[in-house]
C-alpha cells in the first residue's frame, strides 16, 4: 500500500511540476522573451525549489480529512517560495529584461493552473468517494474515547473517503460491541481478513510493548498507523519544558501569541486585512446593507451587544441587525436565548446575511479599535459565557487571545446553535488547539475557508 502511496504522490508531483514548466514558459511567451541560454536553466531551478518545498509542507501529504482550502493556503506557501527564488535567480543573473511582468505573469498562471487543477481533482476524489470508489478500510485498535469518536466520524463522513471496520482490542465494551472484530493477538488475522489499509491506534494507558507489538504487525503487512495519545493526561496538547536553575519546569500550555514577534506579526495581519476591508467593500456595500435592512424592518441598522474579549474584558460588539427591532435574548427562565434553526425573531434580509456570514462585516470596526481580531475564537454575549463557564471546563481558556470575526471552529462546522452540551465543548475544544497551535498561515487558512464557506454556503448558519 505504501508503495501506491508514494507512487501516487510522485504523479502528483510530476504533474505540478509540469505545470509549473508550462506557467514559465506562458509568461515567456507573452512577452515575448525568447526561452535559450540561461533562461532555459530557470525552471529547472524553480522545480528544483518547488520539490524541496512540497516536502517541507506536506503538500501532497495523502490524508483524506484535508480539505480544498487547506490544499489551497499550502499551495500558496510553495508558491510564495517560488517568488522568492524567482527574484533572487534574476538577481544572480543580473537580468533586468522584463522581469517584473514575467515574474507577475508566472506567479498568476501558477496559482491559477495549480489551483483549478487541485479543485477539480479534489471534487473528484470527493465523488469517488461519495460513489463507493477508492475507499480505505479502517481499523481503530484500542477503547480510548477519541479511537470511538474517530470511528463515528469516519462512519458519518463518507467524503473522508474511510470505510471504518471496526474495533480490536483485549476488552469488550458496549460502545463497540456490534464492531467488535477481536483481541490484539488477532491483529494480523483482521487485518488480513478485511484487508485493512489504515490503523488508528487508541490505548487509554500508554503501553511500549503493545505499541511496539502493533507496530510490526502493522509493517508487515505496510498497513499505515496514526496514533491518537489517549494516555497524555495533561489538559493541554501543548506543551514545553524548561529548566528553572537546576529544576525541570512544564509550561502545560504553550501560546505563540504570547511572544512579541508572533503578536505582532498577527496584529499587522489584522491592519492589513481590516484596511483592504475598509477601502474595497465597506465603501459600496455597508449602504447596500443599510438599505436593506431599513427596507425590510423597522429599527437601527446596527446592532451592539455586549461580549466578553481577551481577558474577560467586557466590549460592545458591532454586527448588521438581523432580528426584529427589541428582539428578547433571555428566555422566560431567565438563561441566555440562543438563535436556533427558523427563529422567528430573525427577519427576511437577517436571514440572508446570516446564511453568508456578512451581518459580522461591521465587527472589522471592533478589530479597528483593537477589541477583536479578524481571527480568533467568536466571542459570545456576557450571559452566555456566564452560563457557559460553569458547563464547559477550560471556557475561560478561549479568553487568553482575542476573540476573532471568524475562527477555527467555525471553519469546520462548529457555528451557530450551541443548545447541545457537546457542540459547545467541541467549539472549546477547537478554539483552545487554535490558540496553541496559532502560525500565521493557520490564520490566512481561516480566512480563506472562511471566504469559501460564505460562497459554498453553511448548514449551521441561521
Amino acid at each position: 500500500m505504501r508503495a501506491v502511496i508514494n507512487k501516487n504522490r510522485q504523479k502528483r508531483l510530476t504533474v505540478d511540476i509540469i505545470l509549473l514548466i508550462a506557467s514559465f514558459y506562458f509568461a515567456m511567451l507573452l512577452v515575448g522573451k525568447p526561452l535559450v541560454g540561461s533562461q532555459l536553466l530557470i525552471p529547472c531551478i524553480l522545480s528544483f525549489i518547488w520539490y524541496f518545498t512540497s516536502k517541507y509542507t506536506n503538500l501532497y501529504d495523502d490524508f483524506r480529512t484535508t480539505n480544498f482550502a487547506t490544499e489551497f493556503v499550502e499551495l500558496l506557501a510553495n508558491i510564495s517560495f517560488q517568488l522568492v527564488g524567482i527574484g533572487f535567480i534574476y538577481f544572480t543573473l543580473n537580468d533586468n529584461d522584463h522581469v517584473r511582468t514575467i515574474t507577475g505573469l508566472y506567479i498568476v498562471f501558477l496559482t491559477v493552473l495549480l489551483g483549478m487543477k487541485k479543485y477539480f481533482i479534489k471534487q473528484w476524489k470527493l465523488y469517488n468517494w461519495l460513489t463507493g470508489h477508492d475507499i480505505k478500510n479502517l481499523l481503530i485498535v484500542g477503547s480510548g474515547e477519541q479511537g470511538i469518536t474517530f470511528f463515528e466520524t469516519a462512519l458519518k463522513n463518507k467524503q473522508f473517503g474511510y470505510n471504518p471496520v471496526g474495533f480490536v482490542d483485549d476488552t469488550f465494551t458496549k460502545e463497540k460491541s456490534d464492531k467488535y472484530k477481536g483481541s490484539l493477538c488477532e491483529l494480523e488475522n483482521v487485518i488480513e481478513k478485511h484487508d485493512i489499509d489504515e490503523l488508528i491506534v487508541s490505548l487509554v494507558e500508554y503501553n511500549e510493548e503493545k505499541i511496539k507489538s502493533i507496530l510490526r504487525v502493522a509493517d508487515k503487512f505496510a498497513v499505515r498507523v496514526r496514533i491518537l495519545p489517549e494516555y497524555l493526561q495533561l489538559y493541554s496538547s501543548k506543551f514545553r519544558m524548561d529548566l528553572f536553575g537546576n529544576l525541570p519546569v512544564i509550561t502545560v500550555r504553550e501560546e505563540p501569541l504570547e511572544e512579541f514577534h508572533w503578536y505582532a506579526l498577527k496584529t499587522i495581519f489584522d491592519v492589513l486585512v481590516t484596511s483592504l476591508i475598509f477601502i474595497f467593500v465597506f465603501s459600496w456595500l455597508f449602504p447596500i446593507i443599510a438599505i436593506a435592512i431599513k427596507l425590510d424592518s423597522r429599527g437601527p441598522v446596527f446592532f451592539l451587544q455586549d461580549r466578553w474579549g481577551k481577558d474577560g474584558k467586557v466590549f460592545k460588539c458591532i454586527k448588521f441587525r438581523t432580528m426584529v427591532h427589541n428582539a428578547s435574548t433571555k428566555k422566560n427562565d431567565g438563561r441566555f436565548f440562543q438563535t436556533v434553526k427558523n427563529d422567528k425573531r430573525i427577519t427576511r434580509v437577517g436571514a440572508f446575511l446570516r446564511k453568508t456570514n456578512l451581518d459580522e462585516l461591521p465587527q472589522f470596526l471592533n478589530v479597528f479599535l483593537g477589541d477583536m481580531s479578524v481571527i480568533g475564537p467568536r466571542p459570545h454575549a456576557v450571559q452566555h459565557s456566564i452560563e457557559s463557564k460553569e458547563q464547559i471546563e477550560n471556557y475561560l481558556v478561549r479568553h487568553l487571545v482575542k476573540p476573532g470575526i471568524t475562527g477555527w471552529a467555525q471553519v469546520n462546522g462548529y457555528r451557530g446553535e450551541t443548545s447541545n452540551l457537546f457542540m459547545m465543548e467541541k467549539r472549546v475544544e477547537l478554539d483552545i488547539w487554535y490558540i496553541e497551535n496559532w502560525s500565521f498561515w493557520l490564520d490566512v487558512k481561516v480566512f480563506i475557508m472562511t471566504v469559501y464557506n460564505m460562497f459554498k454556503g453553511d448548514m449551521m448558519a441561521y
